[in-house]
């Protein structure tokens, strides 16, 4: 510091030298113009410190603001983002989901879940048909219209198709809520809760286990099924439209192969009940003559 002042005080005394016309008179001395002048930086200095310290703040501010906004906006895109598995008519799928578990759909089935947010919340929404094979976890929870499944770690089967929804359980337990009452029912293995006309839920203990999953196997298994639901999956199955005339509530059973062709299912199933079947502009008609 005492360099720096010796030099500035030779450098001021050339240039004053270079000017001996002029008769300053200098009312302070030199010592104590230099100490204003040393003052005078000090006090700009800390003017500049001052200046730094009152911006530091508001950009931190905003650093975190924007920090702030992206932690949303990847969260918003883990919690929206969906991924969709769908089985056309006529063709299964299979879905492996993000902890493991497994799903099987039957045709004309759909599911939807989302799979950045999966370790918060496994949850999926069923449109259809599906078995699912789910790994132990925290609660496991499969959304339809007409009721909501719970389970931790088991096999089950769900079908919810239009005002239809019915629970089987393979293994483990599960939890079956009824959307409209709120019902709720309790299942074990080889045990089926189905949504009745009032919104409550029925249990049921199954006599073949093999029949609500026959789907799975390619196989057609029906005991006292009403004819529109068992034209309905062969639609489904083979990717056809059926219509039917006007005709009593026939309750139809037995078994088959998908292998069979179109023609042969359905003259298996027409022929019990005396109705004859037609191709018509690409769709089958069933007719009771």
């Amino acid at each position: 510091m005492q360099k720096n002042q010796s030099h500035i005080e030779k450098r001021l005394e050339e240039k004053l030298s270079m000017l001996p016309e002029l008769n300053l008179d200098y009312s302070k001395s030199r010592d104590e113009v230099w100490a204003g002048l040393s003052s005078s930086i000090e006090h700009s200095a800390k003017d500049s410190t001052a200046k730094m310290i009152a911006i530091h703040p508001r950009r931190v501010w905003l650093a975190a603001a924007a920090v702030i906004i992206l932690l949303l906006g990847i969260a918003a895109f883990m919690h929206l983002y969906t991924a969709v598995v769908v089985a056309p008519a006529g063709r299964h799928a299979t879905a492996q989901l993000p902890d493991g578990s497994t799903v099987e759909l039957n045709a004309g089935s759909q599911i939807q879940y989302q799979p950045y947010w999966w370790f918060l919340d496994r949850e999926v929404k069923l449109q259809g048909e599906a078995f699912f094979e789910v790994k132990q976890g925290e609660t496991f929870r499969v959304i339809s219209p007409g009721g909501t499944t719970s389970v931790l770690g088991t096999s089950f089967n769900v079908y919810a198709r239009n005002h239809e929804y019915q629970v089987t359980c393979y293994s483990g337990n599960v939890m079956v809520v009824a959307s409209e009452t709120g019902h709720s029912l309790s299942i074990v293995s080889d045990e089926q809760a189905t949504l009745t006309k009032e919104g409550g839920l029925r249990l049921s203990v199954l006599k073949n286990r093999e029949e609500v999953v026959s789907w799975k196997n390619n196989m057609f298994m029906f005991t006292s099924t009403p004819l529109r639901k068992v034209l309905d999956e062969i639609e489904r199955q083979y990717d056809v439209e059926i219509e039917t005339a006007e005709m009593p509530v026939f309750l139809y059973s037995g078994n088959f192969p998908r292998s069979e062709s179109l023609d042969q299912v359905l003259e298996l199933v027409c022929r019990p009940f005396g109705l004859t079947c037609r191709q018509e502009e690409g769709r089958y008609l069933i007719l009771n003559d």
